[in-house]
């Protein structure tokens, strides 16, 4: 597979092939060695903690450096990792708390809801909140729920996206389009995003709640017992949601090598059969192969004849190899983000419907939902003027 993709692993910085050694949870003896010879290599210390911050793989970069790092490491990168594994154990066990909160809040008043992605992850597969970044609290509940639980969150958060200024037939619009509302929480600023379903492709993945409650396992979160999705579940949605970034932050890849370790996905035959019915088989087979290349996981049988017919996957796997070991810009260019939507998005997926989901999500929703009061009667004027405003943010920020 690395001759088809044309990828060599020591034409990689160095900096940023010292962060992949590092991303184990438990190093083998010869994983170790790498690591240390690795450390006393000629690394550009500064650059190393951005590529750290760019990826968000700060907790298991400093676990294992400070293991097996030797004297390699300079004490100030010590310190600086120290601090952000310190600061991301305090944020992870503050979503913790607030996670089961918000569980047992829903609970009594009558909400299905089952956490995704975030502390509910990292207990599940990393058995250890600190090891894992820890961003937003992301929440799954049923679309006809969505408007008792936007109201029910909004008693302790502030909605942020969509804004204030939509009206109900405008809210109903954004529904349709948009998978997601986010919130900050008014006192500790804990960021939540409330999903209403788990993949963006409606007409193939009309994913049932119950279904998901159904093969979910309890973990054991800050004293309570919350559902966490089943590894098969959680793999897709995982692939799907890092095949639509790139896979940019290394740390959404590694979640994916870590269940793919731990043989958490026992039949990848059905696996690759579901996420055809599902229309996620590119992103799935795009996941596990990067996940080979990078942090050297077994390649599936299963993936290795889908990547021999499906030749679009070569295309994937490049594209997102040259997003991850790119240094990253502050803000992507009017070209990136052109080659982004127009040819990136299209090819992720196989199935024309699914195209066209996720790109109606690309073209008509953007973060001015709600920004400027309109009446719904010249509210499709809003599509019209959304590329002068797209165009206006970008020459501000520059």
């Amino acid at each position: 597979m690395r001759e088809i993709c044309s990828f060599t692993y020591s034409d990689l910085p160095p900096e940023l092939r010292l962060i992949l050694a590092c991303l184990r949870l438990t190093p083998n003896e010869k994983e170790a060695q790498q690591i240390e010879g690795l450390s006393q290599s000629e690394i550009a210390w500064p650059d190393f903690l951005r590529w750290v911050d760019r990826h968000r793989v700060a907790p298991l970069v400093y676990q294992n450096l400070r293991r097996y790092g030797g004297n390699g490491v300079p004490s100030s990168v010590m310190s600086a990792l120290r601090s952000r594994f310190e600061s991301n154990a305090h944020r992870g066990l503050a979503n913790a708390r607030e996670l089961a909160r918000l569980y047992q809040l829903f609970q009594e008043n009558g909400l299905a809801c089952i956490p995704l992605k975030g502390s509910i992850l990292a207990l599940q597969v990393y058995g250890n909140l600190a090891l894992r970044h820890a961003g937003d609290i992301d929440l799954l509940v049923h679309p006809r729920h969505v408007g008792q639980t936007d109201l029910l969150l909004q008693q302790t958060y502030q909605r942020t996206s969509p804004g204030p200024h939509l009206t109900p037939c405008q809210e109903k619009q954004f529904y349709r389009l948009r998978e997601e509302l986010t919130y900050i929480h008014e006192k500790n600023k804990i960021k939540l995003d409330l999903h209403t379903r788990l993949l963006y492709n409606k007409p193939y993945f009309a994913q049932d709640l119950t279904g998901l409650q159904d093969r979910a396992r309890d973990v054991p979160v800050a004293n309570s017992l919350v559902p966490a999705i089943s590894p098969e579940d959680n793999f897709l949605y995982l692939s799907d949601h890092g095949g639509q970034h790139y896979w940019e932050r290394l740390f959404w890849l590694h979640d994916l090598a870590e269940i793919i370790r731990q043989n958490l996905v026992p039949d990848w035959d059905l696996l690759m059969m579901v996420a055809a019915e599902k229309g996620v088989s590119r992103p799935v087979a795009q996941g596990v192969i990067l996940a080979h290349l990078l942090l050297q996981t077994p390649l599936p049988e299963a993936i290795k004849i889908y990547a021999g017919r499906d030749r679009m996957i070569i295309y994937l796997v490049k594209a997102a190899l040259k997003r991850i070991c790119t240094r990253q810009k502050q803000t992507p260019s009017v070209m990136e983000t052109l080659d982004t939507n127009v040819f990136y998005i299209p090819r992720l997926y196989s199935e024309v419907k699914y195209k066209i989901e996720v790109m109606k999500r690309v073209l008509f929703y953007s973060g001015d939902w709600g920004t400027i009061r309109l009446p719904d009667i010249i509210f499709p004027f809003f599509f019209i003027i959304r590329p002068f405003l797209w165009f206006y943010r970008r020459l501000r920020r520059r």
